[in-house]
């Protein structure tokens, strides 16, 4: 019944009962992004390869947007999985328009920590930074201020799963069929406007042109588009946020952005924080590696009511998708 009065971008799929002091947001055990891309010219092997460089707990704070402003002082996360590869394994081609995917599996993530994270990885992917550039960005000893570099764009970015402790999904037939009927009309349409564009691109694959340019040998031998060397292989040039500069400058001979204690003190100085004690440090410190935020701080319809027999003693929680969703 919800998924005909919701926009069709929005689906409820699966149902379930919990106890009143379930939390979406705070009962999650763990949760998986993934961010999908074109492979294009970029080097998957060694981007997968560098990712495992995330898994385990640092401070990401060289890899996010610092949410001082809203209490967030502490940057330590725990990632427990990340993999770079194709998005369909079934998928045997190759080539520079293939489908891939980042996914990551954390306790919990910073504000644009998966974009900053994807971004560094297309650096490494384009042969533009070493691997080794994200041991020297999690040493915020060393690197206590993050280089000013574009994050990656939303709209590939989605919340794929976030597993719950004891909770099981009741998936209806009638709802089942509705919302697969409708993804695959979906499908359907970006599937005919993605082979029609592939259709056009390989039109002009026969287009003849100049091969050299002005002063070369080859100044006025005409070839087709396709036997150009080195191709134009720009399907992941639209990923990174910004115009991307003539010149490539290394991160680590970039200007930095601001650190974080300048950061705190801006906020303190205009009464957004109030000054943080030793004592209040260290139990950041030690909330950040539990990945639990205090709940004193979180306000909830819940905890302000008083629950008793006049009450359900569970509340329903739904499970939905939204194909446009960017987390």
């Amino acid at each position: 019944m919800l998924n005909r009065v919701l926009p069709p971008d929005i689906r409820v799929l699966a149902w379930t009962l919990v106890e009143p002091t379930f939390s979406a947001r705070f009962s999650c055990l763990h949760r998986t992004y993934r961010y999908f891309f074109p492979r294009a010219e970029l080097n998957l092997e060694l981007m997968n390869a560098a990712a495992q460089k995330y898994v385990g707990t640092h401070d990401f704070r060289n890899f996010c947007k610092m949410d001082v402003g809203n209490g967030v002082v502490n940057f330590q996360r725990t990632l427990l999985a990340v993999h770079v590869g194709p998005a369909d394994e079934e998928v045997r081609a190759t080539g520079p328009f293939q489908l891939c995917q980042f996914e990551v599996t954390g306790l919990a993530f910073l504000y644009h920590q998966v974009r900053c994270m994807v971004a560094v990885l297309f650096l490494i992917g384009q042969g533009l930074e070493d691997p080794g550039i994200i041991d020297q960005l999690l040493d915020v000893e060393k690197n206590p201020q993050k280089p000013q570099y574009s994050m990656a764009v939303e709209f590939p970015l989605v919340l794929y799963n976030c597993e719950f402790e004891g909770v099981e999904w009741n998936y209806e037939r009638d709802v089942q069929e509705f919302n697969v009927t409708h993804l695959q009309q979906l499908w359907a349409n970006h599937a005919v406007k993605t082979q029609i564009l592939y259709t056009m691109l390989q039109g002009l694959d026969f287009a003849r042109i100049l091969k050299g340019t002005a002063g070369e040998d080859d100044e006025g031998q005409l070839i087709s588009w396709k036997d150009l060397d080195p191709p134009i292989l720009n399907q992941a040039s639209a990923f990174i946020e910004g115009v991307r500069a003539r010149t490539y400058k290394p991160l680590l001979e970039r200007p930095r952005c601001e650190g974080l204690e300048s950061r705190i003190q801006h906020f303190v100085h205009r009464g957004r924080l109030g000054p943080l004690q030793g004592g209040e440090q260290e139990q950041m410190s030690e909330e950040g590696k539990n990945q639990e935020p205090k709940r004193s701080h979180i306000k909830s319809s819940n905890e302000d009511s008083h629950w008793d027999s006049e009450y359900p003693t569970k509340k329903l929680c739904l499970k939905w998708t939204n194909s446009s969703e960017s987390a």
